[in-house]
């Protein structure tokens, strides 16, 4: 499994993404959308070669900042989140840019 590069677990109603996804060294694409995942685990920080990540429809409220890490990171959907932080406007572009500012100044006013 380490060697996957896509990975769909969309429409499952999965809960949380696996602690251990930051195992998946080699993955490209990852698409959770239309579940009830809440927070991403740590180790998803480690997706260095991820590209293409979809989290629409679940119930994230924030993403973590550090999430500036995964530098391959392209294409982004977080579309019908809670997001708070970063708030869905700042979402909305799809701007991997304006995401990573917007936790940077929020971190910084912490």
């Amino acid at each position: 499994m380490t060697q996957l590069k896509e990975l769909d677990i969309s429409n499952n109603a999965i809960r949380e993404i696996p602690r251990n996804i930051g195992e998946l060294r080699n993955l490209v694409s990852l698409h959770a959308h239309n579940n009830q995942i809440s927070y991403l685990p740590p180790s998803f920080l480690s997706l260095n070669d991820l590209r293409q990540l979809n989290l629409s429809g679940n119930n994230l409220t924030a993403l973590p900042s550090a999430i500036y890490s995964l530098s391959s990171l392209k294409e982004i959907h977080f579309d019908d989140n809670p997001l708070q932080r970063p708030p869905m406007e700042v979402c909305k572009g799809k701007q991997m840019y304006t995401i990573i500012r917007y936790l940077q100044r929020a971190d910084e006013r912490d």
